[in-house]
């Protein structure tokens, strides 16, 4: 997938321990409402929250894991049950794309142990359009991105199409507007909103995503689609769900906050104040809505904006979050209890954070163990995922392929360069990824090569397309790229590259592979990737569509076609890049 879809761990030594020892101190802070009078019959409501997943759904290091998740669940559930209460479980989001087993399952995995964990919604995120077509392992085939029979091109929103159908609780998408029909999309098990029965309340839940969340995943998959604004929207579908009687609204957004403390959560000296779900809380009227999960922003937030408790944890199922609402039957809420977010640990060490091995966690009185339902629900497309990286790609390496090389070029950035000129045809030529930071992840290994290391190396849902440039056009892309020099250059097919300094600015020459001149004002068609024709700014502009084959299915395509055996020298004799001074100016940042 494109740029937008790199992470970094968020919670980590110091500052998950503060989150940690502030659980155990208890909850962190209450909201007090007035109880109405003459009320009777009070029910406890206890929200879990959790967000920006990326299919990490198996523990690191003793902290994480849906499994684990499944035990605290289990213990809170039975304490709720010993009062009369319930738990609503909902998640804000990005939960799929990430986790190698869940990207070959295009989130299936994810969805089934959902199921199995028993959720009750989930708000769309922006990166759960990044695996466009239903494609790959999802179908147990080679490639199901393919045109279907009738000829016409495949969804490219039918991945996630495909996980809302498969799970067992609804989708929500309150403000991602479909341009055509002007409203709310309307998709298999995809809604604005939902209501839910718990200890005899209804409980209506709303969700929606942040405003430039469709910018920040691939553009062809999201094209038609647009978002409204968070806070018209919510107050919208949360006054409709009030005209339909229910007891209590909750707000599940992929939208966010930030704050470091979480010992009192009226204090929002540590938080980002002007963060987005903060910014929607104050716009909303007063005692429309009783509780706000949130996501996206990676961070975590335990805190009551404007009257309003809100919760927020972290990333990659480091931690949930929870908050208690007590309720008066046909009155509404009366209380909330906002709780500091709570590190999924395997093992607790001497420190009181999570380990590797250590004490048994405790979690509502009761020892958390694992819940083997959600790894047992998890089975049949782990092992869906494991046939399909066996599968053979047709091809024998005789040594492994770099990602660097001992020049500017790498052989594995050449690889995928040729096949993308051989993946579009009537190609002249081709740009594909840097030697250094240009989106290659790991090396391929030597021996039969299978699908699974050539998707590790690429995991992504890009696309080939074509740019027409002219060769002064195609001059001015490469200088652009190699002047940013904490990328390297790029990999080429089709023609060479002669480089000279001019102090810090590079000159570039360029030619055919056959050493014919190309003339500035000549048209070339280069094959390229969506991502990078994107930000090319030259030429004309490439139309991504369903039918533009993966960059993972054109690199497959291209050694199955030409099989046998391949060695890192057919893949840089000749080099591609040539410096004629040292090229001083290349040298990496």
């Amino acid at each position: 997938m494109s740029g937008p879809a790199r992470y970094s761990a968020v919670v980590g030594g110091a500052a998950f321990a503060v989150v940690f020892l502030a659980l155990v101190a208890g909850a962190v802070g209450a909201l007090q409402r007035p109880p109405a009078t003459g009320a009777t019959g009070r029910v406890t409501l206890s929200i879990v929250g959790t967000t920006d997943l990326h299919g990490r759904v198996f523990p690191r290091g003793g902290r994480g894991g849906l499994a684990q998740f499944g035990g605290y669940l289990r213990n809170l559930r039975a304490a709720r049950d010993l009062d009369g209460g319930a738990v609503l479980l909902l998640d804000a989001g990005d939960t799929f794309e990430g986790g190698i087993e869940s990207n070959l399952s295009e989130g299936a995995l994810v969805v089934d142990a959902y199921n199995a964990l028993g959720y009750d919604a989930l708000a769309i995120g922006n990166h759960e359009f990044d695996y466009g077509a239903l494609d790959t392992a999802s179908a147990d085939t080679a490639s199901a991105d393919t045109a279907s029979a009738d000829g016409a091109p495949p969804d490219l929103r039918g991945a996630l199409k495909a996980a809302a159908a498969r799970a067992r609780f609804p989708f929500l998408a309150a403000n991602l507007i479909d341009e055509v029909t002007g409203r709310p999309v309307a998709w298999p098990n995809v809604r604005p909103s939902t209501v839910v029965h718990a200890a005899g309340l209804r409980v209506g839940i709303v969700g929606v995503m942040t405003r430039d969340g469709l910018r920040l995943t691939l553009a062809a998959n999201v094209q038609g689609l647009r978002t409204a604004p968070l806070a018209a929207t919510v107050e919208a579908e949360a006054r409709r769900l009030r005209r339909r009687g229910v007891d209590v609204v909750a707000v599940v957004a992929h939208a966010g906050g930030w704050c470091a403390r979480f010992d009192d959560p009226a204090d929002l000296s540590s938080c980002d104040a002007d963060g987005e779900i903060f910014r929607l809380a104050r716009q909303l009227p007063a005692g429309l809505v009783d509780a706000i999960v949130a996501g996206h922003s990676h961070a975590a937030v335990a805190h009551i904006v404007a009257g309003i408790p809100i919760i927020q944890a972290y990333s990659r199922g480091a931690a949930f979050t929870r908050l208690d609402l007590t309720v008066e039957r046909e009155a509404g809420v009366v209380s909330a209890r906002v709780f500091a977010p709570q590190g999924l640990c395997a093992a607790i060490g001497p420190d009181g954070d999570c380990a590797a091995g250590g004490a048994t966690p405790h979690y509502e009185g009761a020892p958390v163990e694992p819940d083997a339902s959600v790894t047992a629900a998890m089975r049949p497309e782990l092992e869906r995922v494991r046939r399909w990286r066996e599968t053979p790609v047709g091809i024998v390496l005789d040594i492994s392929l770099t990602r660097t090389g001992a020049g500017l070029e790498s052989p594995l950035g050449n690889l995928f360069a040729d096949a993308f000129r051989a993946a579009v045809p009537g190609a002249d030529a081709a740009i594909g990824m840097g030697a250094r930071r240009g989106g290659l992840r790991t090396d391929l290994p030597a021996g039969v090569l299978t699908r699974g290391p050539l998707y590790d190396v690429f995991p992504f849902d890009n696309r080939v397309v074509a740019l027409v440039l002219t060769g002064t056009q195609l001059r001015q892309v490469l200088v652009r790229e190699v002047s940013r020099r904490r990328r390297g250059v790029p990999s080429v097919s089709g023609i060479r590259v002669r480089v000279t300094c001019a102090g810090e600015r590079p000159e570039v020459e360029i030619v055919r592979s056959s050493g014919a001149r190309i003339d500035p004002a000549e048209t070339l068609v280069v094959a390229t990737t969506d991502s990078f024709a994107a930000r090319a700014r030259f030429g004309t502009r490439a139309t991504v569509t369903a039918t533009a084959p993966l960059v993972r299915d054109a690199v497959a395509g291209w050694l199955t076609a030409r099989g046998g055996r391949l060695r890192a020298a057919d893949l840089s004799d000749p080099p591609r890049w040539q410096t004629l001074d040292g090229a001083a100016c290349l040298v990496a940042g």
